[in-house]
């Protein structure tokens, strides 16, 4: 299973990445420092038929390209695959948890940093079928 970490916080995603190894999350790791990043390298192992993340593990402010500008255009993309996004932030604004719900790829919302309840709790959402 591969992981996006899309964080512009170099400790924080040093953090969840160690985390997500910890507890054997994913096999493989991959993070961005903004969403632009993340969203290109998407964007082309979509065309060229890479590999495409199951989790993107999202912060919602970052410079260039933020979550919500991600969000709105990895909504936009073509993807056969189920890709699921969980949205890890310092934000706990309750408009921005309401605002997750509108995208039909986010699956949670977590404050961070993510620790062992978290990702047990992002495991359980992975297994629940998405409607």
């Amino acid at each position: 299973m591969l992981t996006y970490i899309v964080e512009d916080d170099p400790v924080a995603a040093y953090l969840a990445e160690l985390m997500i190894r910890k507890e054997q999350f994913c096999s493989e790791v991959q993070s961005y420092v903004n969403g632009q990043r993340a969203f290109d390298s998407l964007k082309e192992a979509n065309e060229t038929g890479g590999a495409l993340p199951d989790v993107i593990l999202l912060d919602l402010n970052m410079p260039l390209m933020d979550g919500w500008d991600f969000l709105d255009a990895f909504d936009s993309l073509a993807i056969a695959k189920d890709v699921c996004v969980f949205v890890v932030t310092s934000s706990i604004r309750p408009d921005d948890i309401e605002k997750t719900t509108h995208y039909k790829h986010v699956r949670g919302f977590f404050s961070k940093p993510i620790d062992e309840k978290a990702l047990k709790r992002m495991q359980h959402l992975l297994e629940v079928p998405n409607n």
